[in-house]
C-alpha cells in the first residue's frame, strides 16, 4: 500500500498542477488514505510518508488553483521572446457585449481581455431575462477554453438554432478562467484564410515554439456591415513548430438551412493545445 501511495501521490500531485482537478482530487484522496493504512500497519512507512507528503501537496494546489480559475489566474504576457512573463489575471477585466443575432439565430458576442497578460475563459455563460426582468434561460458559448492574448478582443457566438433570443431583451455574461501557462497555445498562432467560393479555408501557422494540436476557429460572417452568420471549424491534425495544419470553416445558413449571402468574414482563434 506505501506503493500504491507514493505512485498515486506522485500522480495525483502532478495532475493537480493542469485543468484536470477533479481526477487529481480522486488520486490524492486515494493516496491519502492508502499512505495512513500503511504508517499505521508499518508496511512500506518511507513510501508511504513521501506517498502522504506528495498528495497532501496535491490537495493544496487543486483546492488553491481552483479558487483562483474562478475569478483569477496565470496568464502569459504577449512577449514572443525572453521577455514573455506569468501575471495575474482577472475575470473583472474580461468585458463581453452583444454584437448581433445571425438569419440562423445564434447570438455573437464580443470578448474583450482588458488584462495585460493572456488569458484562457473556460466557460462563458450568457443568462436571459425576460422583459419583466425575470430568468428565463442560461446558454454557455460555442466554445470553451478560449484564448484571448492581452488588451486583445474576439468574436464567439451562442448557438440559436433552438432558441428565439430576440425574445430575451436582458442578458448578463459570467465568465470563468483557467491558467494557461502550461496548456494552451497562447501566442505563436497566425491565421491566413482563403473563399474557396465553397468554403473558407483556414491555415493555422505555429510559430509558438513547441508542437501543437486541436486548433479551433470561429469565422463571423457579414452581409452589408450586419452579422448573418457564425460558423466552428475543427482540425485535431497536430503543427510541429514552424508548420501549418489546416480548417476548413462552411459557409453560414439560415434557421431553414438555406444558404446565408455574404460580403465579408473574419476569423478569429480559439484555442491549440501544446502536445
Amino acid at each position: 500500500m506505501g506503493i500504491a501511495s507514493l505512485i498515486l501521490g506522485i500522480i495525483g500531485m502532478l495532475i493537480s498542477l493542469t485543468i484536470f482537478k477533479d481526477l487529481s482530487l480522486i488520486l490524492c484522496i486515494l493516496a491519502l488514505v492508502l499512505g495512513i493504512i500503511s504508517i499505521v500497519k508499518k508496511k512500506s512507512k518511507g513510501m508511504a510518508i513521501a506517498g502522504v507528503v506528495l498528495a497532501t501537496l496535491g490537495l493544496i494546489l487543486c483546492f488553491s488553483v481552483d479558487d483562483n480559475n474562478s475569478t483569477s489566474g496565470t496568464g502569459i504576457t504577449n512577449d514572443s521572446g525572453s521577455g514573455s512573463k506569468e501575471v495575474k489575471v482577472s475575470v473583472d477585466k474580461v468585458s463581453i457585449e452583444k454584437m448581433g443575432l445571425t438569419k440562423s439565430g445564434d447570438l455573437v458576442v464580443k470578448v474583450t481581455n482588458n488584462n495585460e497578460g493572456s488569458v484562457c475563459l473556460s466557460e462563458i455563460k450568457a443568462n436571459f431575462k425576460d422583459k419583466d426582468g425575470n430568468f428565463a434561460l442560461s446558454k454557455e458559448a460555442d466554445s470553451s477554453f478560449i484564448v484571448i492574448p492581452g488588451e486583445t478582443s474576439i468574436l464567439t457566438y451562442f448557438w440559436g438554432y433552438d432558441e428565439n433570443y430576440s425574445d430575451y431583451p436582458n442578458v448578463t455574461f459570467q465568465t470563468e478562467l483557467a491558467n494557461i501557462s502550461s496548456s494552451f497555445a497562447h501566442k505563436g498562432i497566425e491565421l491566413t484564410s482563403n473563399n474557396t467560393g465553397k468554403q473558407i479555408a483556414v491555415t493555422v501557422k505555429n510559430t509558438s515554439g513547441k508542437k501543437i494540436t486541436d486548433a479551433r476557429v470561429v469565422v463571423i460572417y457579414y452581409q452589408d456591415g450586419n452579422i448573418v452568420g457564425a460558423e466552428s471549424g475543427f482540425t485535431d491534425q497536430s503543427a510541429d513548430d514552424g508548420n501549418e495544419t489546416y480548417i476548413n470553416v462552411s459557409y453560414p445558413q439560415d434557421s431553414n438551412y438555406d444558404n446565408v449571402s455574404f460580403d465579408k468574414y473574419e476569423v478569429y482563434y480559439i484555442n491549440a493545445s501544446y502536445e
